[in-house]
């Protein structure tokens, strides 16, 4: 392994860059700043422009990433062509960074090309800065010595991903082989120990240290205290699931930030899941007071039946064994002295998309969640329905077929039984007997779900098989409840872009008059956070801040 890679182990790197027309933007000013980020224990610095890079490294001989940030067009692209490499190396920098997502990039050099270039001519080593897994595994396979993750939330892929996706730096980790650099919305020490913490080689921050506008820009949000006015008021969400329960902050506007995801390890019982939602929430608001933020009070998005009236456990599965009869609201209330609202979590995912997604601007849709079981909820009125007992819009245990298939519910024809992971793997096993790789039913979903994406025969027949059923399901909720739109969303149909169209073409031919009225379906655009966001909207909504 190169020696500054050693070097650079477990340390903080500082990214001493202005935003354009920032007073700050002047070369001298931030040669400053790094000089004062290296008396402070730098590691290590991350510098914009071959300029910046040739008067700071009169100062230092810390490890220098350089970047060159163009904006042809209006558009961003980090280090666009070798050109801006050669020339950041001739001013000392000692890696250098450049844009490895898999976007159409409108001008500049492939950047396989300028990674090779890099390595065959200038001899160091480069930096892939990436949003997903897919293009980190993309960019280690190219040869890339290190993986940040710089872009994750800043492609149109990771939009939705508002905070430090925890997730996307343990996979990287896992998969890449390559040291990976925590970039892009480390906010606070707490975050950035806990990115070493979690597999992270390093840490780069830079807004939260060097840009003083922003800085002061959120003392003085948090001192105004005119929440709705001025989107500082900030609530914690929480979704608690079978295998993690994930926490962030949320603003009144649906931004996320300081994510944070704990094992649930449901097999403990309800301890072990309250202990985990405890330490959730400890670190989350934890990490919103060293940010300065005000928090207005949790909430708590959990799977099974809710009473959210009464904030408790009505029933649950054996997922969370020992949660039904819960009162979940009593006890984070207790340990957290803060207003606590509690809601199922496919209806906190149906407010997300009311408030902050695809449905936003609606009086009537239906939301319908395609996973291990089909999962939903109903918006009628601008309103969430959610029946006498938390029971409204279990939209999965609706019969289509008279006698079918057993569903785990007890009861015979279900729609879940047609349409979920389990399913999927029934119909392409059937069609291809013993070609999956085993493992659970979520994995070998997986498996389908990316042949089908790359055009497999049988993939798509089993993919087809499953639009038919969800059709007939569809083609139901619009005849009973005629919304404006019914909006999909789940691991089931997430890289299938073609599965939704083949749903709206069945479901067309099954309605009464179908060409008349022809159904509306859309991709959710909440995203993985969703029910978080949801929680969030309860807080919000039950202090008057909608």
């Amino acid at each position: 392994m190169p020696e500054i890679l050693h070097q650079l182990r477990r340390q903080l790197i500082v990214s001493c860059q202005a935003s354009p027309g920032d007073p700050m933007e002047d070369t001298e000013t931030l040669r400053r700043v790094a000089r004062s980020a290296v008396l402070g224990g730098a590691g290590g610095l991350r510098l914009n422009s071959a300029e910046h890079v040739r008067a700071v490294r009169q100062d230092t001989r810390l490890p220098i990433i350089g970047i060159e940030k163009s904006y042809a067009g209006g558009k961003l692209r980090i280090t666009p062509n070798f050109a801006a490499a050669a020339a950041l190396a001739a001013a000392g920098a000692d890696i250098i960074a450049l844009d490895c997502t898999n976007r159409t990039h409108a001008y500049g050099e492939p950047w396989r090309e300028i990674v090779a270039r890099i390595h065959a001519e200038l001899r160091l080593l480069v930096m892939a800065d990436i949003a997903t897994l897919a293009e980190g595994v993309a960019a280690a396979a190219a040869g890339a010595d290190l993986i940040g993750t710089t872009l994750n939330g800043y492609t149109e892929a990771t939009s939705a991903e508002r905070g430090f996706n925890w997730a996307l730096l343990a996979d990287l980790a896992r998969e890449t082989g390559r040291p990976i650099v925590a970039e892009g919305h480390i906010v606070t020490p707490a975050e950035a120990r806990r990115a070493i913490d979690h597999g992270a080689w390093c840490v780069v921050a830079g807004s939260a240290i060097t840009r003083p506008g922003e800085i002061t820009a959120n003392f003085v949000r948090v001192m105004r205290g005119d929440a709705k006015a001025s989107g500082a008021a900030h609530a914690i969400g929480v979704d608690i699931g079978g295998t993690s329960v994930k926490a962030a902050v949320v603003s009144i506007k649906g931004e996320i930030s300081l994510s944070t995801r704990v094992p649930t390890s449901a097999a403990g019982g309800r301890d072990a899941i309250t202990q985990a939602l405890t330490q959730a929430i400890e670190e989350t608001l934890h990490a919103a007071c060293a940010a300065g933020l005000t928090v207005a009070g949790i909430g708590v998005a959990s799977a099974g039946a809710i009473d959210s009236k009464h904030g408790t456990v009505f029933a649950a599965t054996e997922n969370l064994p020992g949660w039904a009869g819960f009162d979940l609201r009593g006890y984070v209330q207790q340990r957290f002295h803060l207003p606590v609202y509690v809601e199922n979590d496919a209806h906190a995912a149906v407010l997300a998309e009311l408030h902050y997604g695809a449905g936003r601007g609606m009086s009537e849709f239906v939301a319908v969640t395609l996973g291990t079981g089909v999962g939903g909820g109903v918006v009628m009125d601008g309103r969430l329905q959610r029946g006498r007992l938390g029971f409204a819009g279990t939209i999965g245990h609706h019969t289509i077929r008279l006698d079918g298939r057993q569903c785990n519910c007890g009861r015979k024809g279900c729609l879940e039984a047609y349409v979920s992971t389990a399913a999927l793997v029934g119909e392409y096993e059937a069609l291809a007997p013993g070609t999956l790789t085993k493992a659970d039913d979520a994995e070998m979903a997986m498996q389908i779900s990316r042949s089908a994406a790359a055009g497999e025969e049988r993939a798509r027949a089993a993919y087809s098989a499953l639009a038919g059923y969800l059709a007939e399901g569809i083609a139901n909720l619009f005849n009973i409840l005629d919304p404006e739109a019914v909006i999909l969303s789940g691991g089931l149909i997430e890289g299938n872009d073609n599965f939704i169209d083949e749903v709206q073409a069945r479901v067309q031919s099954l309605l009464h008059f179908g060409e008349k009225r022809r159904p509306r379906l859309l991709r959710a655009a909440a995203g993985h956070y969703a029910g978080v966001q949801g929680a969030a909207a309860t807080v919000f909504a039950g202090n008057g801040l909608e």
